[in-house]
């Protein structure tokens, strides 16, 4: 593999919105193999509690399979603890020292980059990608060095993905089948 996209992420649940980001930055970079790397625990998200890892690791499977691009990376869940992107990309780079990385992340996370553990030290082990998410397509801080790719507009947040399960909504056409009947069999997100 010469060329790698990492998309990490809660996945609290997985949805539409990040298979097209992975899909159009596959597409856009040609990209040969985009890992999704499950958060054990993101530093950010303190606010919710996440559901558990292995739920989270299930739902990915489920909705990547049969994508030969696609593949689960879950070195944040062996890890345990805070998950920090920088950890992952020298893990990956140390298994994969030829390749070429790229951290895809959606235009929102631009703004709090200044944030994360080591921004510069990401930036040194792969570049940086930046996929538009409706409301973030504008005015993106220039003081990261990015490639912008063009992503076809959906505003689906997992969070959202949660409110509805809460309030007895349905969730269909936001994520995949397996993903809904595996959130169903597990009770995930009811209140």
């Amino acid at each position: 593999m010469k060329r790698i996209g990492i998309l990490g992420g809660s996945f609290d649940p997985i949805h539409f919105g990040h298979l097209l980001m992975a899909q159009s930055a596959a597409e856009a970079l040609k990209l040969d193999r985009v890992f999704f790397v499950p958060a054990f625990r993101s530093p950010f998200k303190s606010d919710h509690p996440m559901s558990f890892s292995a739920d989270r690791l299930a739902m990915v499977k489920l909705a990547i399979q049969g994508n030969q691009t696609f593949a689960v990376y879950d070195g944040e869940i062996r890890r345990k603890g805070a998950s920090y992107t920088v950890d992952t990309l020298r893990e990956l780079k140390a298994q994969y020292p030829q390749a070429k990385l790229y951290l895809l992340m959606g235009a929102d996370h631009l703004r709090r980059f200044h944030r994360w553990k080591q921004p510069k030290e990401i930036l040194r082990l792969a570049r940086l990608v930046i996929l538009n998410r409706p409301g973030f397509d504008k005015n993106y801080p220039k003081h990261w060095p990015y490639v912008k790719v063009n992503m076809p507009a959906v505003d689906i947040a997992s969070s959202d993905i949660r409110r509805r399960l809460k309030s007895g909504k349905s969730i269909w056409y936001l994520t995949f089948t397996t993903v809904i009947r595996y959130i169903k069999r597990r009770g995930l997100y009811a209140s």
